[in-house]
C-alpha cells in the first residue's frame, strides 16, 4: 500500500460519523510493511498529513471515550506510529509536533483502567507503550518532552497522573517490559531526567512499583522484565542515586495503604478489596501464633498499643533494594575473579613475568560508588543499633514484642548489608600487593609470608578508597558491638544429646535440627524463641565480615583490640547450629586479626582458662573435658563406660 492510499484511509477514518472497522486489515498491512520496509518509513516522514490525521482520530477517542468496538483499530494505529517512527528522527519530530505523545498517553490511560484482563485491550496497551518508547528512542528532544508528560505534567487532569506505575502493575509481561524499557531509555545517561524520578510523586510511585514488580517477577521463569528492572535500578545505583532511592522508599512507607495516590487500581475499583479478602485465608494457612490478649483488654487499648509501637526502620521495598545492591556487588566480584583467571591463563600461555603483566593491567571500575559505600555504612550503623535494641528485649520472659513482618524485614535487610560488605572487603592473596608496614610485625616474623606475595597484583584504587570509607565509618566497632549483643541474647544451638539422637545417627539428628529451626521460624514467631530464629546466621556473617576487614589491615586489627573485640571474636570459635560454620569462620578471622600484630598476640597470650565445660558434641562422643592442675591446660579423656 502506498503513502497516498494510507492518507486516504486515514482521512476516511477521521471524517466517518461512526466507527468504521471495515478497513482494519488495511491498517494492519500498513503497520507490517512499515516494520520491514525502511524506505517506506522514510517516505512516510515526508507527509505531515499522516501524523495529523492519526491525531484527529485519537482526539475523538479522548473526547468521546474509549469504545470497545474501536480497540482493535486503535491497536493498528499505534502499531503504525510505533513502526513508522522507529529509528527515524524526522518522523519522531513530526509525530511530536502533531501532539501524538499526549494523545497516545490519554488513550492508554483510559485502557489501563478499563481492560479487566481483556486480551484486545492488552494488545492495544502493548502497542501504545511501544509507540511511546519508539517516539523517544535516540531523540533527546522527544525524551525530555515525553518524560515530562509522563512524570511531571500529564496532558490533562483526566489522564492517569501516575500512568507509568499503573502500567508497571498490569499483569502482562510484555506491557511491563515495554514500560521499563521506555523508562530506561529516558534516564540513561541523563541526570536531569533521572532526578525527576525522586522529585515527583509519579516518579516515586514508579520506583516503588518497579521494586515490588521485580520481587514478584524474580520467582518466575521466562520473565525478561525482571532483568530489565534490575538493569534500570543498577543504572540508578551506579550513578549515585542509592541514598535517594532509600529515602524515597522510607517516605513512601509512611503512607497508609488506603491513600488514594498510593493504591494502584489497575483492575478496577473493587480489586484492592478483593485482593485483601483473598489474601486472608492464605495468611491463616501459615498457622502463625500471635500473642493472646487478656480478656479485659479493650479495643481502645489495642489501638493505643499499635500507635505506640515503634515503626520498622526497613520496609519490604528496602529489602528488595538491598538485594539488587548485593547482586550488583557480587556480580562485580565474580567478574573480577573471571578476569583474574583469564589473565593468569594468558600469563602462563605467553610466559610473561608478573612485572610485564602488572604494567598492562588497567584500573577496573568500582562495583558501586564511594558515596554509596559511605551511605551503606551509615545505614548499617542505624540498622545495627535498632537490632541491638530488639535483641535486648529478647532476654525478657514472655512472648515476643515485635511484629513478625518488621522482624523479617529488619533481619533480611541486615543480612543483606552484611553480605554487601563481605564482598566489598573480600580479595585473594593473588590479587593484591600490600605495603610491608601493614603485614609485618615488629619482630619481622612476617617476612617469609611477604616473600610469597612479592609477585602479586596491586590493589585496585577503588578498593583502597572503599575499604577506608568502611573502616572510618565505624563499621568495625558497630559490627563488634552487634556481635557482642547477639552473643548475649541469642541462644547457642547445639546438637541434642538424647539417646534417640545417638542411636539414629548424626545425619538424622542434623536433619531434625534443620527441621526444628525451620518449624520455629514459621510457626512460633510470637514467642521469644521464634523471634530469635529470625537472626539465624547473624553471628556467622558478622564474624566473616570482621575477618575480611582484618586481613592484612593493621589499623583494623588495632580497632578490634581497642573496642574490646578480641574476646568476643575468640568466643565465637565454637559450634553453633544456628550459625553454620561459625567456628571455622571465627578461627580464620582470629588468624587475620593476630597476623603480624604483637599487641593482639600478647593480649591473647595473657588469657587463662577458668574452667572446662563439656560441649554437647563431646558428651555425645562420651568424652569429658577438665583442666590439668599442673599446667592449667584443658585435657580430654574418654569416659569409663566408653572404655569398657
Amino acid at each position: 500500500m502506498s503513502t497516498e492510499l494510507l492518507i486516504n484511509l486515514l482521512q476516511q477514518l477521521r471524517s466517518a460519523d461512526a466507527i468504521d472497522v471495515s478497513r482494519n486489515q488495511d491498517l494492519d498491512a500498513i503497520a507490517k510493511r512499515l516494520q520491514s520496509d525502511s524506505d517506506f518509513r522514510l517516505q512516510l516522514g515526508q507527509l505531515k498529513d499522516v501524523w495529523t490525521n492519526i491525531a484527529v482520530v485519537l482526539t475523538r477517542v479522548v473526547k468521546d471515550g474509549l469504545d470497545p468496538q474501536q480497540v482493535e483499530q486503535l491497536m493498528y494505529l499505534f502499531r503504525i506510529v510505533r513502526n513508522g517512527v522507529a529509528g527515524v528522527t524526522r518522523n519522531q519530530d513530526q509525530a511530536r509536533l502533531a501532539k501524538l505523545p499526549e494523545l497516545i498517553q490519554e488513550v492508554i490511560s483510559q485502557a489501563a483502567h478499563t481492560h479487566y484482563g481483556n486480551t484486545a485491550y492488552l494488545m492495544m496497551l502493548r502497542a501504545g507503550v511501544q509507540a511511546l518508547s519508539n517516539l523517544l528512542t535516540g531523540n533527546n528532544t522527544s525524551k525530555d518532552y515525553i518524560w515530562n508528560l509522563l512524570i511531571v505534567q500529564p496532558p490533562s487532569p483526566s489522564c492517569d497522573q501516575a500512568l507509568l506505575s499503573t502500567l508497571a502493575a498490569i499483569e502482562d509481561e510484555t506491557t511491563v517490559l515495554s514500560t521499563v524499557i521506555l523508562c530506561y531509555n529516558c534516564i540513561f545517561e541523563s541526570n536531569e531526567r533521572s532526578a525527576l524520578l525522586f522529585s515527583t510523586s509519579a516518579g516515586q510511585l514508579l520506583l516503588a512499583q518497579l521494586l515490588n514488580e521485580s520481587h514478584a517477577a524474580s520467582g518466575e521463569d521466562e520473565r525478561k522484565s525482571f532483568e530489565m528492572i534490575y538493569t534500570f535500578f543498577s543504572h540508578l545505583i551506579g550513578r549515585g542515586y542509592l541514598p535517594d532511592l532509600f529515602e524515597i522508599l522510607t517516605n513512601r512507607g509512611n503512607l497508609k495503604a488506603d491513600d488514594a495516590d498510593y493504591r494502584i487500581r489497575y483492575h478496577g475499583e473493587d480489586f484492592y478489596k478483593q485482593a485483601v479478602e483473598e489474601s486472608i485465608p492464605k495468611i491463616q494457612e501459615l498457622n502463625i501464633d500471635e500473642p493472646e490478649e487478656s480478656s479485659t483488654a479493650s479495643n481502645e487499648d489495642t489501638k493505643t498499643k499499635k500507635e505506640n509501637s515503634r515503626p520498622s526502620y526497613l520496609s519490604a521495598e528496602h529489602v528488595i533494594l538491598f538485594k539488587m545492591v548485593d547482586s550488583q556487588i557480587y556480580t562485580h566480584y565474580q567478574q573480577q575473579q573471571q578476569e583474574h583467571r583469564r589473565r593468569q591463563q594468558q600469563q602462563r600461555d605467553d610466559q610473561n613475568d608478573a612485572e610485564e603483566e602488572e604494567e598492562e593491567e588497567e584500573e577496573t571500575e568500582a562495583p558501586i560508588s564511594l558515596a554509596s559505600v559511605t551511605f551503606l555504612t551509615e545505614v548499617f550503623s542505624r540498622t545495627s543499633a535498632l537490632t541491638m535494641e530488639i535483641l535486648k528485649t529478647l532476654d525478657r520472659e514472655g512472648t515476643g514484642e515485635h511484629d513478625v513482618e518488621d522482624l523479617a524485614n529488619l533481619s533480611a535487610g541486615l543480612m543483606l548489608l552484611l553480605g554487601c560488605f563481605a564482598h566489598l572487603t573480600l580479595f585473594e592473596d593473588s590479587m593484591i600487593d600490600v605495603e610491608e608496614d601493614n603485614v609485618r610485625g615488629e619482630d619481622g616474623a612476617q617476612e617469609a609470608e611477604n616473600d610469597l606475595h612479592k609477585e602479586s597484583r596491586r590493589l585496585q584504587l577503588w578498593f583502597k578508597a572503599q575499604h577506608m570509607a568502611i573502616v572510618q565509618g565505624g563499621l568495625v566497632e558497630n559490627a563488634i558491638e552487634l556481635l557482642r549483643q547477639a552473643d548475649k541474647s541469642l541462644a547457642r544451638v547445639t546438637k541434642p544429646t538424647t539417646t534417640a539422637a545417638a542411636n539414629t545417627g548424626s545425619t538424622t539428628a542434623d536433619q531434625s535440627i534443620g527441621a526444628n529451626t525451620q518449624s520455629t521460624l514459621l510457626s512460633n514467631t510470637s514467642t521469644i524463641q521464634g523471634q530469635q530464629a529470625f537472626f539465624v546466621g547473624l553471628k556467622r556473617d558478622i564474624v566473616k565480615l570482621v575477618g575480611n576487614l582484618a586481613y592484612r589491615s593493621r589499623h583494623v586489627q588495632d580497632r578490634i583490640r581497642e573496642c574490646n573485640g578480641l574476646i568476643v571474636m575468640l568466643s565465637q570459635c565454637n559450634i553453633d547450629d544456628a550459625n553454620p560454620y561459625l567456628r571455622e569462620y571465627a578461627i580464620l578471622a582470629m588468624k587475620n586479626i593476630l597476623a603480624g600484630n604483637a599487641e593482639n598476640q600478647a593480649l591473647i597470650e595473657e588469657l587463662q582458662p577458668i574452667e572446662a565445660v563439656d560441649h554437647p558434641a563431646l558428651q555425645e562422643a562420651r568424652i569429658t573435658a577438665r583442666l590439668d592442675a599442673a599446667t592449667g591446660r584443658p585435657v580430654l579423656s574418654t569416659s569409663k563406660s566408653e572404655a569398657k
